[in-house]
């Protein structure tokens, strides 16, 4: 009797020992490599999320399309040995977002600037860098700017340098992203320019307004 009571409980225990030696965790060089791959894994799931989430760095370009018309001009020795006002009209162009230095985006300019002088109307052509600060990608409404390049006429008066030296001091405001990747700008600045070949320059002032793409 005794022998069948200390046969059942032995079996008894045993039963119960076995989801504890099934809960029994694995160790050795298998197990702790499972747990490393499995790390690995979740780590690039993370950085393809990161990737997608940021667009793969394509934000940062920005495309700026503008027009506007000079408040104020005056021109010396263009044309003539004298003062001339109000010689330039229009101004329109594109401006594009092409490297970032520092707090300062680094920007390439194309201006078209018609003037009018006596009965010709001298058309030009301006290209420069133009640094804008601080950098589009802070969305900071307000921004400043100075630029200098190569202006070429396509047509100029008689006698007159088909070369000059452009720069341009500019303050605007700018509102990006007012519906999805397009906004607007608005511009107020000086616009001059310096004959290489020849006598006369240009002080002018204009406002420029336009639109904004960011892709």
């Amino acid at each position: 009797m005794l022998k069948c009571l200390a046969l059942s409980l032995v079996i008894s225990i045993g039963f119960a020992s076995l989801p504890v030696l099934a809960q029994t965790p694995k160790v050795g060089r298998k197990a702790a490599s499972k747990y490393f791959q499995k790390d690995v894994e979740a780590d690039r799931e993370v950085a393809a999320i990161d990737v997608s989430d940021s667009g793969g760095g394509s934000a940062g370009n920005v495309l700026m399309l503008h027009v506007g018309g000079y408040t104020n001009s005056d021109a010396y020795q263009w044309g003539c040995d004298c003062k001339q006002k109000d010689v330039a009209k229009v101004s329109y162009g594109v401006t594009y977002l092409f490297d970032t230095w520092g707090s300062s985006d680094v920007n390439i300019r194309f201006d078209f600037n018609e003037y009018k002088i006596g009965d010709k109307r001298p058309l030009k052509l301006s290209l420069m860098p133009l640094w804008t600060f601080p950098n589009a990608s802070t969305k900071f409404p307000l921004y400043f700017g100075l630029g200098a390049g190569l202006g070429i006429f396509f047509q100029q008066v008689e006698d007159e340098s088909n070369l000059t030296l452009d720069y341009q001091l500019i303050a605007g405001a700018r509102f990006m992203d007012l519906y999805e990747n397009f906004g607007a700008f608005v511009e107020f600045g000086l616009k001059n320019h310096l004959h290489l070949l020849s006598d006369g320059q240009l002080n002018g002032t204009a406002l420029t307004a336009g639109a904004i793409f960011t892709f």
